[in-house]
C-alpha cells in the first residue's frame, strides 16, 4: 500500500512537470479546440419557421394563383391604390401618340432567384393581338393591332423565367408535386438568406371544400384561403377567421336583355331597386372600384329602394303586357352565392315580383337572372364586359351606341381627365340601363391556427396585397 502511495505522488509530480514545460501548448491547444466549438455551434444553420396553407382548386403550372405567383415574383407595373400603374420591375415606359407602341425599360442590377442577371428576353407574353419584340437586353416592346390606352393595365401579373417557376420574388420554388397534371403541393424557401423574418412556406391545393376542411382539422395545413363556407368556422383560442375584400371582383345579377320578361328596362330597373343589401358586404355602386381615379358615385341608389321599385314596375306596366309581368323570374346561382340568392328571390317576391331560385354547379349558358362573381379590370376601361361586339363575355347580351362610344373613346384617349369623362358617362348610362345590379365586392376568407398569426400576417401582405 505504502509503495502504490509514493508511485501515485511520483506520477503526479512528473504530469506536474510536464504540464509546467509545456503549458503554454497546451492551453493553446485547448483554446483551438474550443474556438472550432464555437465555430462549429455558429455555423450550424438556424432552426427554420415554415408554415403550412392550404388553397381551394386545381391548378397546372402555367395558372398558377396570384395569392401564390406573387410570393414567387413581382410584375412589370402596379396599380397605385386609385388604379394609376407605375413602375415595379420596369422603370418606366413610352407610348407612341396612337397608343399603339409601348417601350418597357427594365430596372437595373435585376436577378431571378437562380442567380442569373434577368434579360428582357427571358420573359414571355401572350397577350392577344400583341407583338411581342426585345430591342436590348433591358427593352420589351409592345405593338398593338389598336388603340389601348389601357394596356399597361394587362402587365401586373407577375413574370417568369421562360418556361419556369423562377421569378423575382421572396420565394423559389424548392419541391413541387403533382398528380396527374394538377399540383398539389409546393414547397417554397427563402430565396434570400437576408430575409430572416419572412417563414418558409408549404402550400397544399385541395378540389373541393370538404377536403379542404378535413385537412385543417387534422392538422396537415395550418391555414385555410378561399373557403367559402365561412359559418363552419369561428374564432378561439386555437383558431381564428378572417376576411379580406377583394375589390378584383364584383357580385353581380346579369339580366338576360332578350328574354322577353327582361327586354323591358324599366322591368330591369324594378329588380334592381328591390333588390337588398347584403348584410356585411362592402357595396357596389357601380361596376367600377370604388377607390378608382375614374369612379363616380353620382349615381341612382338601386339597391333597396322600395318606392322607386314601385315608380319602375308601373312604367314597366305601361310599356308590357300584363301578361309578360305576370311572368316568373329564375335567378340562378351556385352554391357559394345561395343565401345572397334566397335573400334577394325573397325581396323580389315581396315586391310583388314572382321569382325562383335555381342552384347550378356551373354557370348556364342560358339564364334568366344570374347572380354570379364577376372578374373586373384594375382599369375602368370594362370593353371585353359591356361592348356590344363582345358575345363571349358580355353575358347578359347588352347592346347601347352610347356605352360602345365611351368605351371605344376611353381606351384610345390618353389624357386621364378625358378618359375620366367617358368612364364617368359609361357608369351613368349602364345603371340606368340596367343590364345588371351591382351588388358587392366579395372577401376572401382565411381560416388559420392563432399560433402563426404573426408569421401569416407577414405572407398575406405579398400574397394578397
Amino acid at each position: 500500500m505504502a509503495q502504490f502511495q509514493k508511485d501515485v505522488k511520483l506520477g503526479i509530480l512528473i504530469f506536474l512537470k510536464i504540464i509546467g514545460r509545456k503549458w503554454k501548448k497546451i492551453l493553446g491547444t485547448v483554446f483551438v479546440f474550443l474556438l472550432f466549438i464555437l465555430l462549429v455551434l455558429l455555423a450550424k444553420p438556424a432552426k427554420t419557421t415554415s408554415i403550412s396553407e392550404g388553397i381551394l382548386g386545381t391548378y397546372q403550372t402555367h395558372d398558377l394563383p396570384e395569392s401564390v405567383t406573387h410570393l414567387l415574383s413581382k410584375s412589370l407595373v402596379l396599380p397605385d391604390q386609385s388604379g394609376r400603374m407605375t413602375g415595379n420591375l420596369a422603370e418606366g415606359w413610352d407610348t407612341n401618340n396612337d397608343a399603339t407602341v409601348y417601350k418597357f425599360k427594365l430596372k437595373g442590377n435585376l436577378f431571378w432567384s437562380d442567380g442569373s442577371r434577368i434579360k428582357s428576353s427571358d420573359v414571355e407574353f401572350a397577350i392577344p393581338d400583341v407583338e411581342v419584340s426585345y430591342p436590348d437586353d433591358q427593352t420589351i416592346q409592345f405593338k398593338l393591332k389598336g388603340a389601348f390606352s389601357a394596356f399597361p393595365s394587362l402587365l401586373t401579373k407577375p413574370v417568369f423565367k421562360k418556361g419556369t417557376l423562377v421569378g423575382v420574388g421572396p420565394y423559389k420554388v424548392e419541391r413541387l408535386e403533382k398528380s396527374r397534371i394538377f399540383i398539389t403541393k409546393l414547397v417554397l424557401k427563402k430565396a434570400n438568406l437576408s430575409l430572416n423574418t419572412i417563414p418558409e412556406v408549404v402550400i397544399r391545393f385541395y378540389p373541393n371544400e370538404k377536403t379542404a376542411q378535413l385537412a385543417f382539422e387534422l392538422g396537415e395545413v395550418q391555414s385555410l384561403i378561399g373557403i367559402n363556407t365561412a359559418a363552419a368556422f369561428s374564432d378561439s383560442n386555437l383558431s381564428k377567421f378572417r376576411r379580406k375584400t377583394n375589390y378584383q371582383k364584383i357580385v353581380t345579377i346579369l339580366y338576360n336583355v332578350k328574354d322577353p320578361a327582361l327586354s323591358n328596362r324599366s322591368m330591369r330597373q324594378t329588380l334592381s331597386y328591390s333588390t337588398p343589401e347584403i348584410e356585411g358586404e362592402i357595396l357596389a355602386k357601380t361596376p367600377v372600384q370604388p377607390s378608382s381615379w375614374a369612379y363616380t358615385d353620382n349615381v341612382n341608389d338601386y339597391l333597396e329602394n322600395p318606392e322607386a321599385a314601385k315608380a319602375a314596375l308601373k312604367r314597366a306596366g305601361n310599356a308590357s303586357s300584363s301578361e309578360i309581368l305576370k311572368k316568373e323570374i329564375t335567378l340562378t346561382t351556385t352554391p357559394q352565392l345561395e343565401n345572397a340568392g334566397r335573400q334577394i328571390v325573397a325581396s323580389w317576391n315581396k315586391s310583388g315580383i314572382k321569382a325562383v331560385l335555381r342552384i347550378e354547379s356551373g354557370i348556364p349558358q342560358n339564364f334568366q337572372a344570374l347572380l354570379i362573381s364577376q372578374s373586373i379590370p384594375v382599369d375602368p376601361d370594362q370593353y371585353s364586359l359591356w361592348h356590344s361586339t363582345q358575345e363571349k363575355t358580355n353575358l347578359t347580351g347588352y347592346s347601347s351606341a352610347r356605352v360602345d362610344k365611351d368605351l371605344e373613346d376611353g381606351r384610345k384617349l390618353l389624357k386621364e381627365e378625358d378618359r375620366k369623362t367617358k368612364y364617368v358617362d359609361f357608369q351613368k348610362q349602364l345603371l340606368e340601363d340596367s343590364p345588371a345590379t351591382f351588388l358587392y365586392f366579395p372577401k376572401i376568407n382565411i381560416i388559420y391556427l392563432s399560433k402563426i398569426e404573426n408569421h401569416l400576417n407577414e405572407i398575406l401582405s405579398i400574397q394578397l396585397p
